[in-house]
């Protein structure tokens, strides 16, 4: 006579093995999605940067270019050739709200109060209407995806600023903290929106554009928090 499991031993068993795995796989996913996350930023941030320094070796220093009125004319005549295979997107001026890598059909799921599409929203889901601005924010995709936004700020009283999509402006979430992560140009350097801010203030939930779900505009200053912690990810 020989030994067997029974059919219900192994339904049992087969239950168990679901229920944990029902327990375990969302953890593993976001966990991988974190680590995903991280890389691509990085690898993104020292991208741009080292395409901003090799035009810099080129035509002089970055806070010294002539057509900074211009982000369109920027990303294409100083930044393009320095990234193999890019296409530059130019800026918008049919909303308020810039479509980043715009290619003749709007995902987002983001609506203003004018009911003009905006591909974003902040981590509290609020849609982002600034610093998107009509007319300045143009943008360049990468190779592999990545799409990154530069709003040179006419107004002159706010610093360019530079956006990192990390998964490029086509795949969801289109969220601050998640995927688009927030830089600004200072002289020569690209630095992490809220690098001057104290650590403390990176995440504190009574503070607008912190990186804390629960700010008001919250996901502004997540860069700054990820670099600072060794470009890690610790708030999902």
């Amino acid at each position: 006579m020989k030994k067997a499991f029974t059919m219900a031993e192994v339904l049992i068993t087969l239950g168990i093995i679901g229920i944990v795995a029902a327990m375990t796989l969302p953890t593993l996913i976001k966990n991988h999605q974190r680590k995903e996350t991280e890389a691509r930023l990085k690898k993104a941030y020292s991208t741009i940067s080292q395409a901003f320094m090799a035009a810099q070796a080129k035509h002089g220093e970055v806070k010294d270019w002539p057509e900074w009125d211009n982000a369109e004319y920027i990303l294409e005549y100083y930044i393009k050739p320095e990234l193999k295979g890019a296409k530059v997107f130019p800026s918008s001026s049919e909303t308020a709200s810039n479509l980043m890598c715009f290619e003749g059909e709007f995902v987002g799921s983001y609506i203003n109060g004018n009911k003009d599409s905006t591909q974003y929203g902040w981590m509290d889901n609020v849609y982002i209407s600034s610093p998107f601005l009509k007319n300045d924010t143009a943008s360049i995709k990468l190779m592999d995806g990545t799409c990154i936004g530069l709003n040179s700020n006419k107004d002159k009283n706010f610093p360019k600023q530079l956006f990192i999509d990390t998964n490029g402006s086509y795949r969801r979430p289109n969220k601050a903290g998640y995927d688009l992560f927030f830089f600004t140009v200072e002289g020569n350097m690209i630095l992490p929106w809220g690098h001057d801010l104290p650590v403390e203030t990176l995440t504190d939930v009574s503070t607008q554009n912190s990186c804390n779900q629960k700010a008001k505009f919250g996901g502004r200053s997540c860069a700054a928090k990820i670099m600072g912690d060794g470009w890690t990810i610790k708030y999902w």
